[in-house]
């Protein structure tokens, strides 16, 4: 099996808040293993953030306490800057959920890093060719304005994966959705793609696909044991 850390990394996120009913959500994949368990972060109702490039796992949650403090977003990046003197080399964006939109691309991010953003949505990546995924990923999202959140922020990874191309593995992969009314909400995880076989055809996006489709009817049904569970 090929070492994925051998591999030319590669990381692509997407942002947004729903106005409709107070939703945030963010879906990554990356050329790394378990990119779920570092790089997603979410105060419900409050904001989400994405921290990448070389991450730092204190930033998600240091960010999310100072907008719980009350610090707008501004605020909160420019204290990341002082406390990480590396910023050069993270890419770290902050959605909030009014729709407050904040990126922070540092110039040391490898191949072309950059972003794109808009009225509640952020996307970004490193490691690419050039910014038209990000483009691709902006057009999948807005493609589906009606569609609920977690089909948007899929659809626009998806779109970003194919701008990519076969040729990149992407290992792993996620998807977190969640509202304050606490319904609707997803926390799926692709850790490592069944088809990484060496041949560098690893699609984690398919995976996380097929993960949704199956939970996706579940969704409900497991909201309503929590609340009201019977033997």
């Amino acid at each position: 099996m090929t070492n994925p850390l051998d591999l030319p990394g590669v990381m692509l996120s997407v942002l947004a808040n729903d106005p409709r009913d107070g939703s945030l959500g963010i879906a990554l994949a990356s050329t790394s293993v378990a990119i779920g368990a570092r790089c997603p972060h979410m105060a419900i109702g409050k904001a989400v953030v994405a921290s990448q490039g070389f991450t730092n796992l204190k930033v998600g949650p240091l960010a999310l306490d100072l907008i719980q403090c009350g610090l707008t977003i501004d605020e909160v990046l420019q204290a990341l800057r002082q406390h990480d003197r590396w910023m050069d080399y993270r890419q770290i964006a902050i959605v909030s959920a009014t729709g407050e939109v904040g990126v922070h691309t540092g110039a040391l991010n490898t191949s072309w890093a950059g972003h794109i953003t808009g009225q509640g949505v952020a996307f970004l990546g490193n490691g690419l060719a050039d910014i038209d995924v990000l483009h691709a990923m902006q057009s999948g999202f807005e493609g589906g304005k009606d569609a609920p959140l977690a089909e948007q922020l899929l659809a626009s990874l998806e779109r970003g994966r194919s701008a990519i191309g076969d040729s990149v593995p992407l290992v792993s992969s996620s998807l977190l959705v969640r509202s304050p009314a606490e319904t609707d909400q997803f926390d799926l995880r692709v850790d490592v793609a069944t088809s990484l076989d060496g041949q560098r055809t690893a699609c984690s996006v398919a995976d996380l696909r097929r993960l949704f489709e199956t939970y996706r009817p579940l969704a409900t049904i497991y909201d309503m044991r929590s609340r009201t569970p019977h033997p």
